[in-house]
């Protein structure tokens, strides 16, 4: 049965929707491919949708607020899943840094600083040895969580983020860490162009609730019937 906030969440879903999923998908490295005009021009874009994003989001959270404290396990439950409930537990901290080294004559600069690719290696790598829940400098990672690029700056949930990179993740830290050292892993090619690379064993570790907007194009909701006889 819907229930009168679902509407308004839908379409603000549709409208941010609208308004950055056509920006900044899979840009890798435009300051080695793009004039600096052609930069500049996707960073003014980048500003424009980073206000209605936060537009949008301060609406999205105003309709949270309606529907707090309500509901069953079930609801509880899609709360968890959607990232909608901060949580912690015990975990890792991975602080990432760009290389301190000083570069060679004719060595590229670019090899020396943290990539978007990098940071989803290590998100990947920490899901695979079973994290429960991750975020990159306190944005959290939902099912549609981007990491991408937008020139020089490194986008997480249509968010500006800036090195140092701390990552956190629930999870058992034993399992995680020993896949993200794996033998020709992510860490050891990230430790071979001197980037810098600090895991941690937390007690505890916070993750906050995701900030952002979930929007979908294509799925929707199905009415399931028990076809048992």
């Amino acid at each position: 049965m819907k229930t009168n906030w679902q509407i308004p969440v839908a379409l603000v879903s549709v409208v941010m929707g609208f308004l950055l999923s056509t920006q900044f998908k899979n840009q890798m490295d435009y300051r080695q491919s793009l004039p600096s005009r052609r930069v500049e021009d996707l960073e003014f874009l980048l500003k424009n949708a980073e206000h209605a994003k936060e537009d949008l989001t301060r609406e999205v959270a105003a309709l949270r607020k309606q529907v707090q404290g309500g509901g069953g396990s079930g609801q509880r439950a899609a709360e968890l899943a959607a990232g909608l409930v901060a949580l912690k537990g015990p975990g890792l901290e991975v602080v990432v840094k760009d290389s301190a080294k000083s570069l060679q004559k004719g060595e590229d600069p670019n090899v020396a600083i943290v990539h978007n690719d990098d940071l989803l290696r290590l998100v990947n790598e920490l899901r695979a040895g079973g994290a429960e829940a991750v975020a990159v400098n306190d944005q959290r990672l939902v099912d549609t969580s981007e990491i991408t690029c937008a020139g020089s700056t490194i986008l997480v949930n249509q968010s500006r983020v800036a090195p140092p990179f701390v990552i956190h993740a629930i999870g058992n830290s034993d399992t995680m860490a020993a896949a993200l050292g794996l033998r020709g892993g992510i860490i050891e090619y990230l430790q071979f162009y001197g980037i810098q690379v600090n895991i941690s064993k937390k007690t505890e570790v916070l993750i906050p609730m995701y900030s952002g907007v979930s929007h979908y194009r294509y799925a929707k909701p199905a009415v399931m019937t028990d076809s048992r006889p």
